[in-house]
């Protein structure tokens, strides 16, 4: 059995990016059920039926469930498992802009 951790909260200050398409098993991106990261924060959002997400460097795996949510950190090597009932989406967050307008 992997480490069990505590899902990361979003820090404050971010806001709502771009949204995937929702995802079926049949549907889901090749790349996404493959060890992987992104340098943004993300939310999966489980829409219908099951997801496992598996934490790459902790082997901390957790089954999402209908209406369940999981934090993404940028940088965390992941994969997700759909179930064949699964319907999910990933939300992405963006960190304030590092300009101000004069």
């Amino acid at each position: 059995m992997g480490k069990l951790t505590a899902m990361p909260n979003l820090p404050n200050g971010l806001t709502k990016g771009r949204r995937s398409p929702t995802f079926t098993a049949e549907s889901v991106p090749p790349a996404l059920t493959k060890a992987h990261l992104t340098n943004a924060w993300a939310v999966v959002e489980v829409e219908a039926g099951t997801v496992d997400f598996v934490d790459e460097q902790t082997y901390y795996r957790v089954t999402l469930a209908a209406g369940d949510e999981h934090v993404i950190m940028p940088g965390q090597r992941h994969h997700v498992e759909p179930a064949a009932d699964a319907a999910f989406a990933v939300q992405f967050w963006d960190a304030p802009s590092d300009s101000a307008d004069a």
